[in-house]
């Protein structure tokens, strides 16, 4: 069980890396190892697309497969956000064209549908536990249930989020930049009244944080509040009545959920921002979350991993022609793309000043790039 490239992690990151790779080299061969049974996950988090994904998929060479999928089209967002003004961006003025609201269990199906179809060898179950380099290979010991088995591989893909867990068996440092978490409740659309729902995404802040609500393609619509985890838990949101409480100060949120029901208690999710001192290493390189996590205000966590995976195809090419200029180029593109969202993320959050003696507004307005 040999391969040149194996990925670890089924997500967006690992298969499009593994689709960008069969793009460059089509005879590569390259496994993706993944810990779970299945991509499907009924409460998945992350399903905004904005437009200019059109030109990743076009790249990849799946733009009309994902077409085909028939997705929600998105037309462009509306916040409240440094004013008590709802503004409105319109995806027209973009030249890209319009997004999409993602239903994820079936985007992520897709994504691994497309990289079966180039030849990509996928292990359910797999997790891997240990890690060695020698004789310019890796071997990688990994278990599957109860079997042991071990992959030999020129060349490692650490697709594994945020937990970066092939990237931290080598060593490599985390840099956690805040500490911010999501609490997120799935609504159900079916029922005749919510057909007065608009679509789209509604963005609204206050004085702990801010609101994020989305319809979604398969008649759901998902509604998170964004603040840092000391804050959640002192707020106590992941209580039902407590995060109704908070819901119910809003001024535009509540009124989008008010005659919706919900199908889940509120949960919490990861949403720092983080990237790793190093993303590259002898044979290795990190994609996606597991390189760099974005803040989800960005709305910018797929298509990330869209046009990181492609960086990587080149690097991981070269590598494999035993050229390293490739890794080190790699490195540089992650650190550079995350210098330019740090900016960006500091200036967004500073248009918010009604709420600058709040806890959670201060840690904003202090980042010091």
């Amino acid at each position: 069980m040999e391969y040149d490239v194996i990925i670890i992690g089924a997500g967006v990151a690992g298969c499009a890396t593994a689709l960008a790779l069969k793009k460059v080299n089509k005879d590569l061969h390259i496994a993706i190892i993944e810990r779970s049974a299945s991509l499907e996950n009924a409460f998945k988090i992350g399903e905004t697309l904005p437009p200019q994904a059109s030109k990743q998929f076009q790249n990849l060479g799946i733009w009309e497969a994902f077409l085909a999928c028939n997705f929600s089209s998105s037309y462009g967002t509306s916040s409240v956000w440094g004013s008590h003004t709802v503004y409105t961006n319109e995806y027209i003025f973009s030249p890209y064209g319009y997004g999409w609201n993602l239903d994820r269990n079936a985007f992520d199906q897709f994504m691994m549908e497309q990289a079966k179809e180039q030849g990509v060898v996928v292990y359910w179950n797999t997790s891997c536990i240990d890690s060695t380099w020698q004789n310019e290979e890796w071997i990688l010991q990994c278990n599957q249930e109860s079997t042991t088995l071990l992959l030999n591989t020129h060349f490692v893909v650490d697709a594994t989020g945020k937990k970066a867990a092939f990237s931290a068996l080598q060593g490599t440092e985390k840099i956690k930049k805040d500490k911010q978490v999501g609490v997120y409740r799935f609504y159900d659309l079916k029922q005749a009244n919510a057909t007065e729902i608009k679509e789209g995404i509604v963005v609204e802040t206050d004085a702990n944080g801010w609101w994020y609500s989305a319809t979604l393609p398969n008649q759901k619509l998902v509604l998170g509040y964004l603040t840092d985890s000391d804050i959640a838990s002192h707020l106590k949101m992941k209580v039902t009545s407590h995060f109704e409480d908070q819901l119910q100060q809003t001024t535009i949120t509540a009124t989008r959920v008010a005659t919706l029901s919900d199908t889940t208690t509120p949960f919490l999710v990861a949403a720092q921002t983080q990237y790793l001192k190093s993303c590259v290493g002898e044979g290795w390189l990190a994609v996606g979350d597991a390189a760099s996590s974005y803040d989800p205000i960005s709305s910018l966590g797929i298509y990330k991993a869209l046009v990181m995976s492609q960086w990587a195809s080149f690097a991981i090419q070269d590598f494999l022609k035993n050229d390293r200029i490739g890794l080190r180029k790699y490195q540089n593109l992650v650190a550079h793309d995350f210098e330019v969202y740090e900016k960006k993320r500091k200036e967004f959050y500073q248009q918010e000043s009604r709420f600058s003696n709040t806890l959670f507004w201060k840690r904003r307005h202090e980042i010091n790039i």
